[in-house]
């Protein structure tokens, strides 16, 4: 039981990660409207740290799921900052599969991912 979590983060790191690579002019797009800068490159290092995370999820799974932390919290605050402000922008955050605006219930998920992550650390596999 305790690979469940784990191997479920990894799994929606790994669909976010090919989802961004699969559109990348969305992922850029999407990050533009979120007010990043330098959306050409983000719209590679995002989905290549998600897709490093999924496998160091797999092969160390304490150490993947701090790492999942750090970038759900990244995530997060980004989120929750741009909402503040009044953000109408697209989530893009499992690249073109969704494109509706960014929402409170994207903040929920990330905090369900990291509660995952906070299993894995603290009932770790094996």
């Amino acid at each position: 039981m305790a690979w469940v979590a784990p191997v479920l983060l990894a799994a929606v790191f790994a669909f976010a990660a090919g989802a961004k690579f699969a559109d990348r002019p969305g992922t850029e797009e999407g990050f533009r409207r979120l007010g990043l800068g330098h959306p050409d490159q983000r719209a590679v290092q995002v989905p290549a740290a998600e897709l490093a995370t999924a496998v160091l999820l797999i092969a160390a799974p304490v150490g993947g799921a701090l790492v999942a932390l750090g970038l759900l919290a990244v995530f997060t605050v980004l989120l929750v900052r741009r909402l503040r402000a009044g953000s109408t922008a697209p989530c893009r955050c499992f690249g073109g599969v969704r494109a509706r605006a960014i929402a409170w219930t994207d903040v929920m998920r990330n905090l369900v991912l990291a509660a995952l992550a906070v299993v894995t650390v603290a009932v770790p596999p094996g």
